[in-house]
């Protein structure tokens, strides 16, 4: 996939799946939720585990174009190589 495939993908994909985060009742983000017999958790932890897997992948990738001498964008905020 390229570049600019993945980003429309992320623009195709992502705002759809937000909006049906945010439309959760509390009911549906307490309930358990049995993700392919692999974890069954309450929805908040496995939303709560999503973001955290996607923090360690952002790390990853900025560690990558640091070592491959590139400059890491600002993902949080601004980063050394932005300012």
């Amino acid at each position: 996939m390229s570049p600019a495939g993945a980003v429309a993908r992320y623009k195709e994909r992502v705002p759809a799946a937000l909006d049906r985060v945010r439309a959760m009742s509390g009911e549906k983000l307490v309930a358990v939720l049995d993700m392919f017999g692999a974890i069954k958790a309450p929805g908040l932890n496995v939303l709560a585990l999503v973001v955290k897997h996607s923090v360690h992948h952002r790390g990853q990738l900025s560690s990558y174009l640091r070592a491959m001498g590139g400059k890491v964008p600002g993902i949080y905020g601004p980063s050394a190589d932005t300012q």
